[in-house]
């Protein structure tokens, strides 16, 4: 069973190397150009060639920046996503509606030290896999005492958290190709009056109220009795 930590991992070589190299290329290129400019310049055409050394320093600057800039964009068949700062934004946005406390900092403190966004998304998958165990604990827990649940959701990585009442029903997986890759809580909504299925993933949190719920009375108008992905006593 997991302590709730996440493990520390080493940035691979493949990840910083490329970086050192690009940016050691524009640094020679930046020296050749400086050396081209003032090379065989007299004392009497130095001082006009000063304005082009201090035109070759700041296209030099730029150069640096730009490299920075070019590094913390990742390039995919969609386009250009978001730079490294907004991932982590976004990451430590996400990990921060969690309720496994002890999850959450350790993921933060992970986001805050990643140097790529493939990091980043690494140690924010790794903190949901987490919460998704916690959750489902206190899912099973739910369904075999019969007893309702608040569950706080997060419909959209963007959106925000919503909670409501719940009762738990089962967890599975999508039926579709789109959805059959994620387990889904089944579960009977007392704010919408119907069936909902929620996204484990995307659970962020899970409480157990001392209500109960009469499991016969919410599959009165069922046709026939559903096979159970999870234990129970009714």
């Amino acid at each position: 069973m997991s302590d709730g930590r996440l493990p520390q991992t080493e940035e691979p070589l493949r990840q910083w190397l490329p970086m050192v190299v690009l940016k050691f290329l524009v640094f020679l290129a930046f020296a050749f150009v400086l050396f081209e400019t003032t090379v065989g310049l007299g004392e009497r055409d130095l001082g006009s060639g000063r304005a082009w050394v201090t035109i070759a320093g700041m296209m030099g600057l730029l150069l640096l920046v730009g490299v920075d800039r070019l590094i913390s964009l990742r390039f995919t068949t969609s386009g250009v996503e978001a730079t490294l700062a907004e991932s982590k934004s976004q990451a430590l946005d996400e990990v921060g509606a969690l309720d496994d406390q002890q999850v959450a900092a350790a993921a933060r403190a992970q986001i805050l030290e990643a140097r790529s966004p493939d990091q980043v998304e690494g140690a924010l998958a790794l903190a949901i896999e987490l919460n998704v165990h916690r959750v489902l604990v206190r899912v099973k827990e739910a369904i075999q005492k019969k007893r309702k649940a608040y569950v706080r959701y997060r419909p959209d990585p963007r959106a925000l958290v919503e909670t409501y009442q719940v009762a738990c029903l089962d967890v599975k997986a999508g039926k579709t190709q789109a959805t059959k890759a994620n387990d889904y809580l089944w579960a009977y909504s007392y704010d919408r009056e119907t069936i909902v299925s929620l996204r484990l993933g995307r659970v962020v949190g899970l409480e157990l109220c001392e209500e109960g719920f009469d499991p016969a009375e919410l599959m009165a108008a069922w046709k026939k009795e559903p096979e159970w992905n999870l234990p129970r006593e009714w």
